[in-house]
């Protein structure tokens, strides 16, 4: 993909010579429960990317991962275009544009063209997205005078750790210095996501809806929890796969059901 195509892709408008975007919003702005959902899902996004790049490497249903892939490369646009209408404080006004440039970096590095990338290369690239979109959802999140802005991050950030979980297990299967320190990793991931569970539980925020989608994630985490601890090779890779995918959209669904009841309680 051309660089100008990429661009188009991510809506961004760069000031001449200095390579930061405009903070033009367009349109009414974002709620702020919907605002830290799209920053929080760009977290996700960022590492899911990465593992998908890692799991197409190990040559592990990569058909399916170039499908995603592209799915992921679509909603970064999207989530990107929503942001841009959000107005910002002064002291926030930064994250954006260093958000947008981040992540146009790593969708030239998973582009697909031209020689593959080397994983390390990806993976810095997919964690510096990380850390400007959590600055920006964080940013988001002090802005709010609504109680339920935290659980509406928590449980975003539940998406960015099954996928970065998944990641560290595949970067484990890849060797060499990819591997270097992913059983850390993933062990710190299995543990924030199992606290993250504990704390969205005990959250006085709740519905039906909330109450039964919170029971999914708990039984998917069980199956994924259970794949990440085997060995990576063979139909255990693949399980990874799969199972990571689905937590990720059950984390997304539970995410979405409580942005709706921050905006129905402050209506």
């Amino acid at each position: 993909m051309q660089r100008r195509h990429l661009l188009a892709l991510l809506g961004t408008s760069l000031l001449a010579g200095t390579g930061h975007t405009q903070n033009t919003p367009s349109g009414p702005a974002l709620p702020l429960g919907t605002a830290i959902n799209r920053a929080g899902r760009l977290r996700a996004l960022s590492q899911r990317v990465a593992k998908l790049h890692v799991q197409s490497t190990l040559g592990v249903l990569p058909e399916r991962a170039s499908d995603v892939m592209r799915q992921c490369r679509q909603l970064i646009g999207s989530s990107l275009d929503e942001l841009r209408r959000q107005p910002l404080s002064a002291d926030t006004q930064p994250l954006m544009p260093r958000l947008q440039g981040h992540a146009e970096r790593l969708l030239v590095l998973t582009a697909g063209s031209g020689a593959p990338p080397r994983i390390d290369d990806v993976v810095r690239s997919a964690d510096d997205m990380l850390k400007s979109a959590d600055e920006l959802t964080t940013a988001f999140e002090k802005q709010s005078k609504q109680s339920g802005a935290r659980v509406v991050n928590v449980a975003g950030r539940q998406r960015m750790l099954s996928q970065r979980a998944a990641r560290a297990h595949f970067l484990q299967a890849a060797g060499g210095t990819a591997a270097a320190g992913q059983a850390q990793q993933l062990e710190a991931a299995r543990r924030e996501f199992d606290e993250g569970l504990t704390y969205l539980a005990s959250a006085p925020l709740s519905t039906p809806s909330i109450r039964q989608q919170l029971e999914l994630a708990r039984g998917q985490w069980l199956f994924f929890d259970q794949a990440l601890r085997k060995p990576g090779q063979g139909d255990a890779l693949q399980t990874v796969a799969t199972t990571s995918e689905r937590m990720y959209e059950v984390m997304d669904q539970l995410t979405g059901l409580y942005e709706q009841a921050v905006q129905e309680l402050y209506r």
